[in-house]
């Protein structure tokens, strides 16, 4: 019996780790061995500023003095709307250009990606071109934002709905300077730094201000 004590206490230092804890017990000479497992609780996705900047300009516009019925208030919303999509525009032929600059040396490497086949619904693995997969999020981010722009202005247009046309002017360039696509054309950043920025690229988790 002190054998079999000296043989659980020798168990219990060796096999424990950091993903799990092992016990042992003894019945009648029978050791039972058991592990339970560590499971680690998923990260909570941090909350950003600009998540506040829609709440604040759709619900607080009185307060910050932003009168969406006077028509000065309006004339400058739209050229405010105005001024963004050209930055938007020349924030993307920005991208565009970096992207074909670096075609050559992004078509030597290869990385498996999920995509959705439109004809049966189902997801296939394939592996593409860095270069392919970068141009790939670069038209569905495009996509969206033109998408995006589209819909707000006939809401303004034929609804005379006014706040999403400031939102809009907000969000879309900073939407646009938060994608990995523009942080690894433009901005230079790499996924040895930024694991974020590891192809195939994913989108990040968000975290609405007003969840519990």
């Amino acid at each position: 019996r002190v054998e079999s004590m000296a043989k659980i206490e020798e168990m219990s230092s060796s096999g424990g780790d950091a993903s799990g804890t092992t016990t042992g017990t003894t019945t009648g000479g029978t050791t039972t061995t058991t592990t339970e497992a560590v499971t680690k609780a998923p990260e909570t996705p941090a909350l950003k500023m600009k998540m506040f900047i829609a709440p604040v300009l759709l619900l607080g516009g009185k307060r910050l003095g932003i009168d969406y019925k006077d028509a000065q208030t309006i004339t400058n919303i739209r050229m405010c709307f105005v001024t963004s999509m050209t930055l938007l525009i020349g924030l993307f032929s920005i991208v565009y250009f970096r992207l074909q600059a670096a075609k050559k040396r992004l078509e030597e490497d290869k990385v498996r990606v999920k995509s959705k086949d439109l004809a049966t619904g189902e997801t296939k693995e394939e592996e593409v071109t860095l270069y392919e997969h970068d141009f790939r999020e670069f038209k569905k981010v495009l996509s969206s934002n033109l998408m995006g722009a589209a819909m707000v202005s006939l809401m303004h247009s034929y609804m005379k709905v006014v706040p999403p046309l400031l939102l809009q002017s907000i969000m879309m360039p900073l939407n646009l300077s938060e994608t990995q696509l523009f942080q690894v054309h433009v901005l230079g950043r790499t996924s040895a730094t930024h694991a974020n920025l590891k192809r195939p690229w994913e989108p990040e988790p968000v975290k609405s201000p007003f969840a519990a």
